[in-house]
């Protein structure tokens, strides 16, 4: 799977980069690409899957991504955590937490801690 990662094929994330765990296995694997989930799917792409996918591979280039776990779907550079979900995704798993934002797809301008999933795309 390494291979695969070096390849750019797979982006592989974990929860805790520090562990003896992160030699074992990946807490998540995304295809680097969205445009690969697309082209090699037999059956209708998760709009969830697709906008995780979008989210690690324009926020992967140039920062530090890790799988959030339980608190939010990623861990950005050590401080920032973000939840990926639609217009109606609410603050319940990020509401305590400081640096936490929502990106919503559906949506297009921010309002709060909540901001546009496109807006990721000028990161890349």
């Amino acid at each position: 799977m390494n291979s695969l990662e070096w390849a750019k094929l797979l982006r592989l994330l974990y929860a805790d980069l520090l562990s003896v765990k992160k030699m074992q296995k990946p807490d998540k694997i995304y295809l680097d690409n969205p445009n690969l989930l697309y082209a090699l799917a037999s059956r209708p792409v998760k709009i969830g899957t697709a906008r995780e996918t979008f989210v690690v591979n324009q926020l992967g280039y140039m920062n530090d991504v890790v799988y959030g776990k339980k608190t939010g779907d990623f861990k950005v550079n050590g401080r920032y955590t973000l939840e990926v979900g639609g217009e109606g995704k609410s603050y319940d798993q990020i509401a305590d937490l400081p640096d936490s934002y929502i990106l919503a797809d559906g949506i297009e301008t921010p309002y709060r801690h909540k901001l546009p999933i496109w807006i990721v795309g000028f990161l890349y």
